[in-house]
């Protein structure tokens, strides 16, 4: 599915029930990626918008541009980028590319239907590493409470994805002249990384500062208004 510049920019992916699916940078699918993408394709029984660099342009909100800092960064934070980008404007669903089995219109359904703000596997004890102190341990404890990355349905422009935008785009905002110094090497950059030249990676942004570090206390903060649902891919041999 592509959608088209006319489309009207009242277009709603839990209507429509579209699922969204990322491929940001140049780097080649591997044979297990696109086994993946296939079973997506095939059994979630939805629409799919499989958005990659060539296409991204069809999906970027004329009022709405993508943040400046969305050229220098990796293609995993592009990704976490465009999940948040795609989930305010549009909501709808998302997943990586995982083999899935799951048939996704009864979750398309359940959310639609109700009050919540969002629906998703629920996150896994060891699905959140990143958040450190007092906090962290609260949110761990809570895990089942919390909804996954890797796979989910949003309703747009809700108060949930208006703070997870604003606080993504006021993250970058700041690390906005480091990347331009420092911008990713590697698909898989992260602070500190050893890059393939053997040289630390000198790239501002950690492993999930744009996406589980501010996405798992938002879902905290509204656990009462998530639903749990088994949406989850498989999340071994994909890459």
């Amino acid at each position: 599915m592509q959608r088209d510049h006319s489309t009207s920019e009242t277009f709603d992916g839990l209507a429509s029930r579209t699922i969204f699916c990322l491929w940001t940078g140049p780097e080649m699918m591997s044979e297990n990626r696109l086994k993946a993408l296939w079973s997506i394709l095939k059994n979630t029984g939805r629409p799919v918008a499989f958005i990659t660099q060539d296409t991204l342009e069809y999906w970027v909100h004329p009022d709405y541009p993508l943040h400046p800092a969305y050229p220098y960064l990796s293609s995993t934070h592009k990704s976490d980028y465009l999940r948040c980008y795609l989930m305010h404007l549009y909501g709808g669903g998302y997943t990586d590319i995982k083999m899935t089995t799951a048939q996704w219109e009864p979750f398309f359904s359940q959310l639609e239907s109700s009050p919540e703000l969002a629906l998703g596997y629920s996150e896994l004890a060891h699905g959140i590493p990143h958040l450190q102190g007092a906090l962290g341990d609260e949110i761990r404890v809570a895990h089942k409470d919390l909804i996954g990355l890797c796979s989910f349905i949003f309703k747009r422009q809700t108060i949930l994805t208006t703070t997870w935008y604003d606080q993504v785009h006021s993250l970058l905002d700041l690390k906005l002249p480091l990347l331009m110094e420092h911008p990713s090497q590697h698909p898989l950059d992260q602070t500190g990384v050893i890059l393939p030249n053997g040289k630390p990676s000198l790239y501002p942004l950690r492993w999930a500062e744009i996406l589980g570090e501010i996405l798992h206390p938002l879902f905290y903060m509204h656990r009462n208004m998530l639903i749990k649902a088994p949406i989850h891919p498989k999340f071994s041999e994909y890459r």
